[in-house]
């Protein structure tokens, strides 16, 4: 394959090379007439024939082969216009014809560059004028038999026509690759939305234990800093430590669907006795822990006292069986016990065994007695 052919061919100038075409054709036949009808001899024929047959092709061919096509097509425009020049004062300037050359050239590259396509258009042709008036001297000419005029006019119309033709086109190729992009966006932006949807789903499943739908270890680490952080100076944060009593010995007695059962009414009482803002989350095994921004001592006891006793009062059937349970609760507060994570952590644990070692299924606060209370057997 030659270098030629395969390159891609830009669209200017396969455009212009389906209109000088066919233009050119148009304009042989008008200015056809106007030879024959002043007997103009066989050299200005063969000119003729050269400029409006041939020439459109030799031109399209050097653009395919220029390494700069485009710009190399932007030179046959003016190269156009300065012959088109030449033919105005060879023939003496006839009124249609100059009108006809003059002004579809000067479309031509008024349509490709603005206006500075005009002013080069208008310098490239008084330059071509310059060179048919040496050629062919100074002398005007004006007259055009009807035959020409109407040839002239009727080249003129078919050559705006397409130029008309040639703009809707465009804008028509132009307004559907918009509708194509804003179509694309929309699916872009869809697929973005899916894919944050997707993160947010992952992000959310990441941080929620699958048995109780409550939040796991991993964000309650990243929670509880938070909360410590953005805590006002007077404001409270309390913490419950929850654990199931004798929760192995359910376990061992009915299997492990039963313990699942239990772990997943407690997430249902637990989500019921909370607000919105509080963070609930499996602490691990049969512990639960929630954190209470923004709350007193007394109303996170009084809160850890309804769980405790709602827990209590429930049934749980399991296989003909009418299962029950009990809690022991850890309650600790900052700034009033801890101002660090683990230190509100460690003051939650102490309360929660001091709980156990009185008896479970009770509720107990930290204070400086519950530090070295001995742990018992779950």
């Amino acid at each position: 394959m030659s270098h030629t052919a395969a390159r891609k061919t830009h669209w200017i100038v396969s455009l212009n090379h389906r209109n000088r075409s066919g233009s050119f054709i148009l304009l042989f036949g008008a200015l056809g007439l106007h030879l024959a009808d002043r007997g103009y001899g066989f050299i200005t024929w063969l000119l003729l024939a050269l400029q409006f047959l041939v020439y459109p092709h030799l031109v399209y061919l050097a653009a395919l082969r220029s390494s700069r096509m485009l710009q190399t097509e932007m030179n046959n425009l003016m190269l156009d216009s300065a012959l088109f020049g030449c033919w105005v004062a060879a023939l003496g300037f006839p009124l249609w014809i100059t009108f006809t050359l003059l002004l579809s050239v000067h479309i031509n590259l008024t349509v490709f560059r603005g206006l500075r396509g005009l002013a080069e258009c208008l310098l490239a042709a008084l330059c071509g004028i310059g060179i048919g008036l040496l050629i062919g001297g100074a002398r005007v000419d004006m007259y055009t038999a009807w035959p020409t005029t109407l040839a002239c006019i009727a080249s003129l119309t078919l050559y705006l026509l397409m130029v008309s033709q040639v703009s809707f086109q465009r804008n028509l190729s132009l307004r559907k690759a918009r509708e194509r992009l804003r179509d694309s966006e929309r699916l872009l932006q869809r697929q973005l939305e899916e894919i944050h949807g997707l993160q947010n789903q992952l992000r959310e499943q990441a941080s929620r234990d699958p048995l109780t739908g409550l939040y796991n270890r991993r964000h309650l680490d990243s929670a509880l800093e938070r909360e410590l952080i953005s805590r006002r100076q007077q404001e409270s944060l309390c913490m419950l430590l929850i654990d199931i009593d004798h929760f192995k010995q359910i376990n061992d007695a009915f299997g492990h669907q039963a313990g699942d059962r239990i772990l997943g009414k407690l997430a249902s009482i637990l989500t019921g006795h909370s607000r919105p803002r509080d963070v609930i989350c499996r602490y691990g095994g049969e512990e639960f822990m929630i954190l209470m921004p923004n709350m007193t001592l007394e109303l996170a006891r009084q809160r850890a006292e309804s769980i405790r006793q709602a827990f209590a009062e429930m049934t749980i059937g399991f296989e003909g069986e009418q299962l029950q349970a009990t809690l022991s609760v850890g309650l600790s507060a900052s700034p009033d016990h801890a101002e660090s994570v683990s230190g509100l952590i460690r003051c939650a644990d102490q309360a929660l065994y001091q709980a156990k070692a009185g008896g479970r299924n009770r509720t107990v606060v930290w204070g400086p007695e519950t530090v070295a209370v001995p742990i018992p057997d779950n």
